[in-house]
């Protein structure tokens, strides 16, 4: 079952609120693997639920639909971007890890 468009409203909603965020921001950025990017992201939105470990390769890489784009103040650059034909997800460059965040399907 697909994402309604409400509920991909989660994703630039996280980003707002980590754009102002210093503390979180630290933690992503000191973030190494998948379980601590969970907890980071349940303390911030119970709804985002999946998420990955990506390489700097597909992180990088250019999107077929950018959605939209930025740099936090704490170096983390971050994208929205439109799979081709599926959901929206959330791209992370920490100074540690990379992550993509989407939102399940039930």
């Amino acid at each position: 079952m697909p994402v309604s468009a409400e509920a991909e409203q989660a994703l630039p909603q996280f980003v707002d609120s980590i754009k102002n965020d210093q503390s979180i921001q630290d933690r992503l950025n000191l973030t190494t693997d998948l379980e601590g990017l969970r907890k980071v992201v349940q303390s911030v939105d119970a709804t985002l639920t999946g998420s990955a470990v990506i390489p700097l390769e597909q992180a990088t890489r250019p999107p077929k639909i950018l959605v939209n784009s930025g740099v936090m103040s704490q170096e983390i650059s971050w994208r929205l971007l439109r799979c081709t034909g599926g959901p929206l997800v959330l791209q992370l460059i920490c100074s540690k890890a990379n992550f993509a965040i989407w939102i399940e399907s039930c």
